[in-house]
């Protein structure tokens, strides 16, 4: 058994040091580089992408690692191949004594193809970047003072990117130059990443782009820094503080779906999520076996509709009239744009009203949250806003899942600063994209681990300002439950039910990368915590 229940180990890293800095050699990407104690970069590394922005596979066919106390160097070669993509590149990392890092990549198609992206990619760490000055430089060589947004940017927050200065510590100034291409700057927390990433090419080439074999890519970064002398080295020793915060503890779910069975075993939430396509032929029978169910199984339903125009309206509140008193919410979505528009949605919300005026009316997307940030509510007719996560859109490896967590609270923080009074839902959450062109790609081998258990604990923790959650589905290979048997997942959500909290209280933990802490309390005023170890591979119930 690997980490966390898996069936791997996290990937093997290898310590490098340049001068003043440090950081972690993985498996063809550099992660965490570090001026003593302050993160400078989350990462460096290359990205192929094809035409539908899906990741090609890395296989490194050779590589040379030399390590000196000061200074190291890391050369190796990897073959992307994904369908049509076929792409060859040579990296070298180096790091001098003198403090200045470099990366190149040399790259060669091997095949015809098309992408909408092949280059190196940059990850700023939210925390020492987040609301800090930065000067940008453009191609001409002109200067341009910015900010790294606080809360998450809709669009681009720097474009034409050449070079980049900014301190991300007192007493810390830090260059980072481009060559090759021209790069620009997206805030990741749109899809819960917990980065800012500097990219190329600019997304104002069309794309996607025609490659031919023998096409040949050059790019290089050179990163640098300056210190006073202030920066601190001793380790940190790590602290979690309970904070006076607390959220109501919110209504839980999870998706129905035609596997739950009267042999499935119970699961201790509120509602069952469907989501309901009127565009779909048999909406209407997807309706009724999803409302069987949870009569079968004590609950309440959460229905997302997606609506292609206000002629849908008749026909939706009739075959929900039924079913009034078991609806605990009702979303209203677009079937044909990324949010409802502001007629359709207005329209929507008073038919609903006038038969179901109990029921919460949301307004929101069935996409990421980078759709609802990019099309925000013209109107402020709607209960609650909503919107569906996953940890996994740009990476899929086991830290990054880790690393994506704390964005989840950005996401409502800025949910919350342009729907301010408004409920937030956040349905459904997924442990991967339910858009994959591929669907066996929607499948992670990690789903029924402990490791997922540990990532949902703590994201109930960072979604605690949320009135509504919904995880996974109920049973099956992207279930809470796997098809026979239980789950730690389910185990820890029984152990919660059994507490019957009342609230979540806020802990700040100083280094969350290492361990992290969901506190609940009930109205006894008792408290249960659950302390996650990522460096242990543990949870540990407190």
């Amino acid at each position: 058994m690997g980490y966390f229940g898996t069936n791997e180990d996290l990937p093997a890293t290898i310590s490098f040091r340049a001068g003043p800095w440090t950081g972690l050699y993985e498996a063809g990407k550099l992660r965490y580089l570090r001026l003593g104690n302050c993160e400078v970069l989350r990462m460096i590394y290359p990205a192929i992408r094809d035409q539908y922005w899906r990741t090609a596979p890395a296989q490194i066919l050779s590589e040379k690692i030399q390590l000196e106390a000061q200074s190291f160097s890391i050369e190796y070669t990897a073959r992307y191949q994904l369908e049509a993509v076929d792409f060859q590149a040579q990296y070298v990392f180096q790091g001098d004594a003198d403090g200045r890092l470099s990366v190149e990549m040399h790259g060669e198609a091997l095949g015809d193809f098309q992408r909408n992206r092949i280059g190196l990619c940059v990850l700023h760490p939210i925390d020492t970047c987040a609301g800090k000055p930065v000067s940008i430089i453009h191609p001409d060589g002109s200067r341009e003072t910015s900010t790294f947004p606080s809360l998450i940017s809709p669009h681009q927050p720097f474009i034409g990117v050449q070079g980049m200065e900014w301190s991300p510590a007192p007493g810390l100034q830090v260059q980072l130059f481009f060559e090759g291409d021209i790069f620009e700057t997206e805030d990741q927390r749109n899809w819960t990443d917990s980065s800012y990433k500097t990219y190329s090419t600019p997304l104002s080439i069309p794309i996607p782009v025609q490659v031919q074999k023998g096409e040949r890519m050059l790019q290089k970064l050179i990163l640098q820094a300056q210190s006073n002398g202030q920066t601190t080295t001793e380790p940190e020793q790590l602290e979690i503080k309970v904070l006076e915060q607390t959220y109501t503890f919110p209504k839980l779910g999870t998706d129905w779906n035609p596997g739950i069975t009267a042999q499935t075993p119970a699961l201790p939430l509120d509602f069952l999520n469907l989501l309901l396509k009127l565009d779909e032929s048999k909406w209407t029978e997807r309706l009724s076996a999803a409302a069987q169910t949870a009569i079968q199984r004590n609950k309440k339903l959460g229905i997302s509709v997606a609506l292609t125009s206000t002629a849908d309206l008749s026909p939706l509140i009739q075959a929900l009239a039924p079913l009034a008193d078991q609806i605990q919410q009702l979303c209203i979505l677009s079937a044909t744009h990324p949010v409802p528009a502001e007629d359709l949605m207005e329209a929507a919300y008073a038919a609903l009203k006038a038969h179901f005026s109990h029921i919460p009316i949301g307004f929101g997307t069935d996409g990421y949250f980078t759709q609802l940030n990019r099309n925000r509510p013209q109107t402020t007719t709607f209960d609650f806003l909503q919107f569906s996560p996953n940890p996994q859109v740009h990476a899929f490896d086991t830290r990054t899942i880790i690393e994506n967590l704390s964005a989840q609270r950005d996401v409502v923080r800025t949910a919350q600063g342009f729907a301010p009074g408004k409920a937030i839902h956040v349905v459904p959450i997924t442990l991967r994209s339910r858009s994959n062109p591929n669907p066996a790609d929607a499948i992670d081998p990690r789903q029924h681990s402990l490791l997922t258990a540990a990532w949902t604990l703590l994201s109930l923790k960072y979604l605690a300002p949320c009135a509504a959650l919904s995880y996974f589905e109920w049973v099956g290979e992207k279930g809470i439950l796997p098809p026979d048997g239980s789950s730690p997942l389910a185990d820890y959500l029984q152990q919660i039910a059994e507490f019957q909290p009342v609230c979540i209280v806020d802990a700040y933990s100083s280094d969350p990368l290492k361990k992290d802490l969901l506190l609940l309390e009930n109205g006894r005023k008792e408290r249960l915590g659950f302390e996650v170890d990522f460096e242990t591979g543990e949870i540990r119930v407190l």
